[in-house]
């Protein structure tokens, strides 16, 4: 990453400019440190994860298979938002659970659990509409203001919706807010659903299929049966050549 002092050439620089610009690389080199998080290293499938098009990393999951760790820039600006707006909604704490831990589902060896966002009581009940961010690009956002939603995400929302029902409470609609990383906050689109209890329930089947097949046939042959995504990030994390240091 380039640094340059504003106004003097390389060739004038002094030797405190180059102590300048060297203690300027050691910050922007440690800021990926931070991308690698506590949830990083999370083996067991999430929440998020179950409705994935990548049947075959869904089994990975299920599978405990190592992967690396990876982290990027975008998703740290995404946990980034979703801290602040924690912070922000924590103000009006009568209105909104914040980061709630939910239980989702259990099935022999599998927890399924995680943390919701937001859910948001009635303005005239206490019924929810259960909320989840979506810190997205420019791409994101067209798809989700012409009602584009990926299927993970719907699922993901229900799974949610199930995980407040677990906990007594009566979640009438799901939303993801998809909100701009490059544009400014009036181009962000909410897309809602009503609360539908059998999504959620059919996509814990497909878990239950898998894990059941596992016991007769071992993971190994389920996950090779699987079919792949269109696109998949952890597919290529899940290389068996890997250096294993660098797996959880």
């Amino acid at each position: 990453m380039p640094i340059a002092i504003n106004g003097i050439r390389k060739s004038e620089w002094t030797a405190d400019d180059v102590a300048a610009v060297k203690t300027a690389e050691r910050w922007m080199t440690r800021i990926p440190e931070f991308f690698i998080t506590e949830r990083s290293y999370q083996k067991q499938i999430g929440i998020s994860e179950v409705g994935s098009d990548c049947r075959k990393c869904v089994a990975r999951k299920l599978a405990l298979k190592p992967k690396q760790v990876s982290g990027g820039w975008f998703p740290y600006v995404g946990t980034a938002v979703h801290a602040s707006l924690e912070e922000g909604f924590g103000k009006y704490e009568s209105d909104y659970y914040l980061e709630n831990r939910l239980q989702v589902w259990e099935y022999k060896d599998l927890v399924l659990g995680g943390s919701c966002d937001m859910a948001a009581v009635h303005i005239d009940s206490d019924r929810l509409v259960v909320n989840d961010w979506k810190i997205v690009g420019d791409s994101g956002i067209a798809d989700a203001a012409r009602g584009k939603v990926k299927n993970q995400y719907r699922i993901q929302a229900m799974l949610y919706g199930l995980g407040w029902v677990n906990k007594g409470l009566t979640p009438t609609h799901v939303a993801l807010s998809f909100l701009p990383r490059n544009q400014d906050l009036d181009k962000a689109q909410v897309v809602m659903f009503r609360y539908d209890e059998s999504i959620a329930l059919e996509a814990l089947a497909s878990l239950k299929v898998m894990i059941d097949a596992a016991e007769i046939i071992g993971w190994d042959e389920v996950i090779a049966k699987q079919p792949t995504g269109s696109y998949c990030f952890d597919c290529r994390r899940y290389s068996q050549g890997d250096d294993v240091s660098s797996l959880i």
